[in-house]
């Protein structure tokens, strides 16, 4: 019975680990990955750039191990690509360090005929840098390009939601397992992006969600992408490594530009002055790809305005805001305390206008309550006190 040939990607994989390059001097050496494995031990070792680590995978898990992965995944729903497939992304085999395997839920768009552009961005969102992920993401999609995100918290969610409420294509990159427990609050969200696009890991089934994972991941979301759009990061960010991927990568990187005095701007405005595009709209992006898909894009067709923007907070409550910031409450209470007035406002408003996800603004109003800065009423409605 012949071997599934992923399962030769998925046994490499499973040694080198997320994120290695050592697939391309193995392939320089041997004409198949099946004749580096057939080789065997003694031939490993004489290539002399495996760890230690390396070496005890590459014996100890079988290509027959990896079929079995294959097999418990097709049980469990999700689909094994590796480069033998025609599925694999053509902007991936491009990358120094492509994945050797994806573990994917949902159907992987056709990378090579559409736009695809990455909306990366702060987890700590704030109302207007939601707003604006989305209606990017809105446009882009409706435009017929798929948008990439990392299924984060904050402008990652406004993106996926953005294209998805435009009827789009959105693939979501996991860093973690995509059967694992991350995020449970979005996981609804992740079901969504499946029926019309892709969740995709580069992690098997089971695997935890880790900080060390995620920069890794980051060189996907880039590599599937022409060009990656950052709104709001502080001046160390995740967003900001996926932007160097995506400069190493020979890839376009953008930014919407931000208030100096914002806590989430210092990123953004550092990559405008390091020389990414600063734009206002999606059709500032798609004007650089016109000229790849003539006829896909429709500049006249593309809304230049922010569709979702939030509601201004009034000079007053967000002076008193700065003042309770200052005082030493959390940047979430701060935040939630400018939104609220006399008159009792849901907690799904108070969401829509913070952009801040419902667990976190329950936390915000617990810390808030306790000082006596606001007043609970009746089904989960808040105001100042009266």
């Amino acid at each position: 019975m012949s071997v599934d040939q992923r399962a030769y990607w998925v046994w490499l994989q499973h040694a080198l680990g997320a994120g290695s390059s050592k697939q391309n001097r193995i392939l320089s050496s041997y004409r198949t990955l099946n004749d580096f494995y057939a080789a065997g031990m003694e031939s490993w070792l004489l290539e002399g750039y495996f760890t230690q680590n390396e070496l005890g995978k590459l014996g100890s898990f079988s290509v027959n191990d990896a079929e079995a992965l294959i097999e418990y995944c097709e049980k469990i729903g999700q689909k094994v690509v590796t480069p033998d497939c025609k599925t694999y992304p053509e902007p991936l085999r491009q990358i120094h360090n492509a994945p050797c395997a994806l573990y994917v839920k949902g159907t992987l768009p056709d990378f090579s005929a559409m736009p695809s552009i990455a909306i990366v961005g702060t987890r700590k969102a704030t109302a207007t840098g939601a707003a604006t992920a989305r209606s990017f993401a809105f446009e882009l999609a409706k435009q017929g390009t798929v948008v990439v995100s990392g299924g984060a918290l904050g402008i990652d969610t406004a993106a996926h939601k953005g294209a998805l409420q435009a009827d789009g294509k959105t693939v979501c990159v996991l860093g973690c397992g995509i059967d694992y427990n991350y995020l449970m609050g979005n996981a609804p969200l992740r079901e969504a992006i499946a029926v019309s696009g892709a969740v995709v890991s580069e992690y098997p089934p089971n695997t935890q969600a880790v900080n060390s994972n995620f920069p890794i991941r980051n060189r996907i979301i880039s590599g599937l992408t022409l060009g990656t759009l950052v709104v709001e990061a502080a001046g160390r960010s995740g967003s900001l490594i996926t932007a160097q991927y995506a400069l190493e990568q020979g890839r376009d990187v953008f930014a919407v530009p931000s208030g100096i005095y914002s806590p989430v701007s210092q990123g953004v405005n550092g990559l405008i002055k390091s020389g990414a595009k600063p734009v206002s709209n999606a059709g500032e992006i798609l004007e650089e790809y016109l000229y790849r898909f003539p006829g896909q894009i429709d500049l006249n067709d593309a809304d230049t305005n922010v569709i979702l923007s939030p509601e201004p907070v009034p000079e007053a409550e967000a002076a008193a805001a700065d003042v309770l910031d200052a005082a030493g409450f959390s940047e979430d209470a701060a935040l939630l305390y400018s939104c609220l007035a006399g008159t009792p406002r849901h907690i799904s408003e108070l969401e829509r206008r913070t952009g801040i996800p419902t667990p976190r603004i329950l936390t915000a109003v617990t810390e808030l309550e306790l000082a006596g800065k606001i007043r609970s009423h009746s089904g989960r409605r808040y105001s100042l006190p009266g």
